[in-house]
């Protein structure tokens, strides 16, 4: 819908016939989650936006970001307030799509999930976190289990610096979240990204990042056979960023 919008605006204007093209909004997460998004200042920057302005520019399209506070990401969609969102999971949310259909590219890029804990403490096990800290708007999928019988006790934050700076204080035992990036945070707030260690005896969860949309399947379509025919492109992107899979056993 706002790319029709979009189009049909840039036609009624003089000279708009010319300039009219397709201008998509995709709604991203306005939190610093370097080195894979961010857009916490309002502009989107990151591994994604490179990927997907590369994706725009060979297509012959361009595309608009849209901050959007993380839980109201679904809602936007649903709302049609963005023509897409990134990154989206199958499983994300599921209460929140209101039994809708929603289509999803081909995996973007791949993520670890996992526990963090001072470097004293590295397997040390599950029964010393009793307090596991984690960002708002973030589940800690792979302790769901542990957290039901009340133990670890959640902590919330509101951004990945104060949540590591809790757990570099000791004022939490751990922390649930993107291996990258609280490496990547790690390495600005204590100068060193190993200041805190990421503990794989704890649980952890990996999986893939994906574009979404309701309606534009076929432009999901294109971008799913650009990133298989620009394979080798993608990947020196993801690797210019210092993303892609960690190769862990989820446990």
């Amino acid at each position: 819908m706002i790319a029709r919008l979009v189009a049909l605006l840039l036609i009624l204007l003089p000279g708009g016939a010319q300039a009219a093209g397709e201008r998509y909004v995709i709604g991203v997460e306005n939190i610093d989650y370097l080195p894979y998004h961010a857009a916490h200042t309002g502009r989107f920057e990151g591994f994604a936006r490179e990927l997907f302005d590369a994706f725009a520019a060979a297509a012959g399209i361009e595309f608009d970001y849209k901050p959007l506070p993380v839980p109201r990401m679904v809602v936007s969609l649903l709302r049609d307030e963005v023509d897409f969102i990134y990154p989206d999971d199958p499983d994300w949310r599921s209460a929140a799509r209101n039994g809708e259909r929603f289509h999803f590219s081909t995996p973007v890029v791949s993520y670890t999930d996992g526990t963090l804990v001072r470097p004293d403490q590295l397997g040390a096990g599950p029964e010393r976190v009793q307090r596991l800290g984690i960002v708002v708007g973030f589940t800690p999928c792979a302790w769901q289990s542990r957290l039901e019988t009340g133990a670890p006790v959640l902590r919330e934050n509101a951004g990945f610096a104060a949540l590591l700076n809790q757990l570099h204080s000791g004022r939490i035992d751990a922390a649930y979240a993107n291996v990258a990036v609280a490496a990547e945070q790690s390495r600005r707030l204590f100068g060193r990204a190993d200041a805190l260690a990421f503990d794989p005896g704890l649980p952890l969860a990996q999986g893939e990042y994906r574009l979404s949309t309701r309606a534009h399947t076929g432009l999901l379509a294109r971008f799913d056979r650009w990133l298989a025919t620009e394979s080798a492109r993608v990947e020196a992107i993801r690797r210019a960023h210092g993303v892609g899979t960690v190769a862990l056993e989820a446990h």
